[in-house]
């Protein structure tokens, strides 16, 4: 196979794996496991209402559940901090992906938390839908 149809098997591949759509939002995130006292920070790739990609240099296993801590800063400037559970799905390099324990939709455990986060999600979702 050559490497143009090596690309569009993995872009099919990775494309039937998602649920949900992502969207860039740019923030850092704190990633802390229950029982450790260090807290990793990275950044954060794309978000979708069913978890996020993160550029992380420390090494997460697969399994393990994690709290992200999110910070970014909101539409009208403020500094907002949310804070999400989350489970390592994938690690790959410096980059990783995490699913969150509830997704991140209206009325949902984890929308209660992250008022922010799930505006910003639903924004998105909606103009890519225009």
């Amino acid at each position: 196979m050559d490497k143009a149809h090596t690309q569009e098997a993995a872009t099919q591949f990775i494309g039937e794996r998602r649920g949900a759509p992502r969207f860039f939002l740019l923030s850092r995130v704190d990633v802390s496991i229950p029982g450790c006292d260090d807290t990793y920070w990275g950044g954060l790739a794309n978000i979708s209402q069913t978890g996020v990609a993160l550029s992380i240099r420390q090494r997460l296993k697969p399994n393990t559940k994690v709290t992200l801590r999110l910070r970014f800063q909101s539409d009208d400037g403020r500094e907002v901090t949310e804070t999400l559970s989350a489970k390592v799905i994938w690690h790959c390099g410096d980059s990783a992906g995490l699913k969150f324990e509830t997704p991140l939709t209206a009325g949902s455990p984890a929308a209660q938390h992250t008022p922010y986060l799930l505006a910003h999600v639903l924004k998105k979702e909606q103009s890519t839908c225009r």
